[in-house]
């Protein structure tokens, strides 16, 4: 199958959806463990179901403890090594372990980061649309609370706004961009 036919495009279009979902699964359970997210919730519940077959084989030999499930992360991270080396199968290349490595790693801490923000425009929206404690949006403020807290002692609310989230927003993008950017591009020059 050659990568270039509209066949190999989307075949590698279906494969990066695929690996996609799972690490967005992942990350999901890293965050909600993470931010104590009640776990009678149902979106909670699912996103265990659903991951606890892929964490199983790392939680054996690391078990979960307290608020960080390593288990996901370093799951997502083996998958995301396994999408790289099959990019490099696919388009005839040959990557290097330190840059499967970090290649890996930083997709995972981007979408981890992909993830933070995403949540907070949700809650942030939702916070206008329906305020109150509303049991449907109730697991947006849960992931959201620990993530916007230290912007919170450093943002006090002006005229009654809180600011917090636009705050948050920027310096997620901004690690984005300055941190996770020059890893990126360091990585990239592994290549040539």
């Amino acid at each position: 199958m050659e990568l270039a036919s509209p066949v190999g495009q989307g075949g590698l279009f279906l494969l990066q959806f695929i690996v996609g979902l799972i690490i967005f699964a992942l990350m999901l359970r890293f965050l909600l463990r993470a931010t104590y997210a009640d776990w009678n919730h149902p979106i909670v519940q699912f996103i265990a179901k659903i991951t606890n077959p892929l964490c199983a084989p790392i939680n054996t030999a690391l078990p979960a403890k307290g608020r960080w499930d390593w288990s996901a992360v370093i799951t997502a991270v083996i998958i995301q090594a396994l999408f790289v080396i099959a990019i490099g199968f696919l388009t005839d290349r040959s990557f290097g372990v330190p840059f499967i490595v970090l290649a890996s790693t930083t997709e995972i801490v981007n979408q981890l980061l992909d993830m933070m923000f995403w949540l907070i425009i949700i809650q942030a929206v939702l916070s206008w649309i329906s305020p109150g404690n509303n049991p449907n949006t109730v697991i947006f403020d849960q992931l959201t609370q620990p993530i916007l807290a230290p912007f919170r002692r450093l943002v006090p609310p002006m005229g009654g706004i809180d600011l917090t989230p636009i705050v948050a927003i920027l310096a997620i993008k901004l690690f984005q961009i300055v941190v996770v950017g020059s890893i990126t591009q360091a990585a990239q020059q592994m290549i040539g």
